[in-house]
C-alpha cells in the first residue's frame, strides 16, 4: 500500500541536466559508401525499432529516445520492464555526473580482465532542459522525505517500482526523488512526454571524462573540472550496490 503523501502533485516546473554519450556521428557511417546508403540504412534501422511513446513525436531525438524503450530485464528506479520508458535527468549537473560515473563502474565491473577499461578516456553530452507539467510530485519534500531510504535503496527497486506505478495512474507525469548515489543530488523522473516543450531545443554541453578504479574526472573548457571518487559510492564491501547485481 502506497501512502497517499507520496502520490500528493501540483503544477511545477524546473530546469533539469541529461548526460547522454557524443552524438557527433552516426556509427553506420562507417559500413556505408554514401551518404544516401547511409541515410536508407538509418531509415530501416529506424522502423525496426519500437514505436515512439504517443506525445513524444515532437521532442528533440535525444530527450524522446527514453520514452521508445521499456526499461531493461530488472526495470529502472520507478518503471518494471512492463511499463513504458522513462526519462531520468538531474537538478544538478555534479548530480548527473556521478549518476553517469556509477554506470561506468558497473560497466567496467564485468569483465574479468580490463584491459583498456583499465582507464577510460571519453567524452559525454550534458543536455540542460526545463520540465513542467500541472501534476508534479516532489518525494523530496515533507512528509514525503521520510520514506526516503525506502525509494532511493541503491540495491533494491522493490518499493521504488511500485510507487512509481502507483504515481503513473495517479496521473503524475513529473516528480523529483532524491539520488541514491550523489547524497545531496535531486533527481526527476518524466512519465509523460508533455512535460517537455516539443518546440524547444536543449542547451548541449560537450564534456572529456576519465575514469579508474578511483576517480572519475570530468572537464571542459571554461568550466571547473568535477571529481566523482568510488568511494563515495561504494558500500562498506567495496562494491557499488545495484538491483540488477
Amino acid at each position: 500500500m502506497i501512502p497517499a503523501a507520496l502520490l500528493v502533485s501540483a503544477p511545477g516546473s524546473g530546469a533539469v541536466w541529461r548526460i547522454v554519450e557524443n552524438q557527433e556521428q552516426a556509427a553506420t557511417r562507417r559500413i556505408t559508401r554514401s551518404a544516401q546508403a547511409q541515410s536508407r540504412l538509418e531509415q530501416l534501422l529506424d522502423a525496426s525499432k519500437p514505436p515512439y511513446m504517443p506525445g513524444s513525436e515532437k521532442l528533440h531525438w535525444l530527450l524522446k529516445t527514453p520514452f521508445r524503450y521499456p526499461p531493461l530485464r530488472h526495470g529502472s528506479r520507478f518503471g518494471s520492464a512492463m511499463q513504458p520508458g522513462i526519462l531520468y535527468a538531474s537538478r544538478q549537473l555534479a548530480t548527473a555526473m556521478t549518476e553517469s560515473a556509477v554506470y561506468l563502474w558497473l560497466f567496467r565491473a564485468a569483465p574479468t580482465r580490463l584491459g583498456p577499461l583499465e582507464r577510460i578516456c571519453d567524452g559525454r553530452t550534458a543536455l540542460h532542459f526545463n520540465v513542467a507539467h500541472p501534476r508534479m510530485g516532489d518525494l523530496t519534500s515533507s512528509p514525503a522525505r521520510d520514506y526516503r531510504q525506502r525509494i532511493c535503496d541503491p540495491a533494491s527497486y522493490a518499493f521504488s517500482q511500485t510507487l512509481g506505478a502507483a504515481l503513473r495512474e495517479a496521473g503524475v507525469g513529473a516528480f523529483w526523488f532524491y539520488s541514491a548515489r550523489a547524497a545531496a543530488g535531486v533527481n526527476c523522473a518524466v512519465t509523460d512526454p508533455a512535460a517537455i516543450d516539443g518546440s524547444a531545443q536543449p542547451r548541449q554541453e560537450h564534456w572529456r571524462l576519465q575514469l579508474d578504479a578511483d576517480t572519475c574526472w570530468w572537464g571542459r573548457p571554461g568550466r571547473p573540472s568535477f571529481e566523482v571518487h568510488y568511494s563515495s559510492v561504494a558500500d562498506a564491501s567495496g562494491k557499488i550496490p545495484h538491483p540488477a547485481l
